[in-house]
């Protein structure tokens, strides 16, 4: 079984004296702007049946309209952040506790190609180890 190389997006990240002075970059629409002055946050989340305090450094987000500058965009509210942390760091949004119990230790990655080569004539299979 041969390794893939996962793609990966940087974005554009910097601090707020950086970004200041960025005069006349406007960025594209959609694009995210990230601001590394880190604010520091505490949330709880319920992993495997606990609640588990967690803290967190988050940074402060721009979305690109494509026709303003960047020092005239609204920072992302703090609804909207709190909703992306949760989105991020709360598993349980995604699966549900029975789903993590019913799934973890299904398939070994190890043995993975062994269990499955007589499945699949054509296909391709890509696991990756977290």
């Amino acid at each position: 079984m041969s390794a893939t190389i996962q793609p990966r997006i940087q974005l554009k990240r910097d601090t707020t004296e950086n970004w200041n002075n960025a005069i006349g970059f406007i960025p594209l629409l959609g694009e995210v702007i990230i601001y590394t002055d880190y604010e520091t946050k505490t949330y709880s989340v319920e992993e495997y049946g606990e609640i588990v305090t967690k803290t967190v450094d988050i940074p402060n987000i721009k979305i690109g309209t494509g026709n303003a500058y960047v020092q005239d965009l609204a920072f992302v509210d703090e609804k909207t952040r709190t909703m992306l942390l949760d989105h991020i760091h709360n598993q349980d949004i995604h699966t549900t506790l029975q789903e993590k119990l019913f799934w973890n230790n299904k398939i070994n990655v190890d043995d993975a190609e062994e269990q499955i080569s007589g499945e699949l004539e054509d296909e391709t299979l890509v696991l990756n180890r977290n």
